[in-house]
């Protein structure tokens, strides 16, 4: 890959070690040729680090052979940097307070040219919400490029609903070649036919705090976000704070009383945010047409059926059966049939839900 010297110069000061975002900032002030208050940065950023740190730090970042290493190994591992001052740089994350100076990326970079937005969730995702995100993910992704994380759960069941499209970026809380997901399978699925993005430098491990960072960068990319499950206290309602602070909408899932996953969805659509149970919800905010709900052929029983369980939410195979007054294995088949036309999901111990 071929960088301009102003790409590689962020590149390189966003390598160094012991660096905050003001100080990298700071150096490449001071290091600019064309800005003519250069020493004034200089002096602040030898300040905040001291002598010794601030001459070491301007050693490193002017060291060729240094310069020339670290591109060497970006390529060696098949990662694209784009730069703040990069021409593909995304404009909506660009306009955030804090955009990161670099996006180290794996895969389709032309996916950041598209419309963006974001699915997000909890790892503790119901199976019946889980399901509706991938169908949900699915639809958006003819449209938008999905964004989203590469936890279990929601983050995941947004990928997987977007892959077959390739429309589909996940940023990672941590650098790549990391510990930043334990889910391997999506990470590389998405890598091979959509996009990961990271601002940390390969090998810099996830922490607490950088899923808090990372979350802001999904935020910033996207016209909208969909939360499809958090708790009262949840890292999707952190990303859905920094989508109102950067006014993007906001979209939730709506749950029934009583379960937790869903309690932070409820919060935000008490607060202003959008009710979504279809894709639709989110194509009309953005003046797009969706697509009609695609008719289904079904018998009275699976009429029936499906009835029941729209009408009465997650029942079991033996509740359905008495309450219709068929057999069990009769009401077994039936489900089997409405599971795999995709109007309902096995949720766990022998108990459905209408999608």
């Amino acid at each position: 890959m071929i960088y301009t010297k102003k790409e590689v110069d962020l590149i390189v000061a966003d390598s160094l070690n012991g660096l905050n975002y003001t100080n990298k900032k700071l150096l490449l002030a001071s290091q600019n040729a064309e800005n003519f208050d250069r020493e004034r940065y200089a002096k602040a950023l030898q300040k905040a680090l001291g002598e010794s740190a601030f001459n070491k730090t301007l050693a490193t970042f002017s060291d060729e052979t240094y310069r020339k290493k670290l591109l060497q190994e970006l390529d060696k591992r098949g990662i694209v940097c784009v730069t703040y001052k990069s021409t593909n740089y995304p404009e909506l994350l660009k306009n955030t307070p804090t955009p990161p100076l670099v996006l180290y990326a794996r895969g389709n970079l032309k996916l950041l040219e598209g419309e963006l937005f974001a699915i997000v969730g909890s790892r503790k995702t119901i199976a019946a919400a889980y399901e509706e995100c991938k169908k949900i993910s699915r639809e958006l992704s003819e449209k938008f490029v999905i964004v989203t994380g590469v936890a279990d759960g929601a983050d995941s069941a947004a990928a997987y609903g977007a892959l077959d499209s390739g429309n589909v970026v996940c940023v990672l809380p941590g650098g790549h070649d990391s510990n930043c997901s334990t889910n391997v399978k999506v990470l590389r699925e998405v890598e091979e036919k959509g996009l990961t993005i990271s601002e940390f430098p390969f090998g810099q491990p996830a922490r607490k705090y950088t899923y808090f960072l990372r979350n802001r960068i999904i935020a910033g990319l996207c016209k909208g976000v969909l939360v499809v499950s958090a708790a009262e206290k949840s890292g999707a309602l952190n990303t859905a704070s920094y989508a109102a602070d950067y006014s993007r909408e906001v979209f939730a899932f709506p749950y029934s009383p009583g379960i937790t996953s869903g309690e932070g969805c409820n919060n935000l659509i008490k607060n202003g945010a959008y009710l979504c149970d279809c894709a639709n919800d989110i194509f009309s905010v953005f003046g797009y047409e969706g697509k009609a709900e695609a008719a289904q052929s079904l018998d009275k029983d699976e009429r029936i059926v499906l009835t029941l369980l729209k009408e009465e939410g997650e029942t079991h195979l033996e509740t359905i059966a008495e309450k219709i007054g068929k057999q069990l294995f009769e009401v077994n088949a039936v489900c089997a049939m409405l599971e795999i036309k995709g109007l309902i999901v096995r949720t766990g111990g022998n108990k459905y839900s209408a999608l």
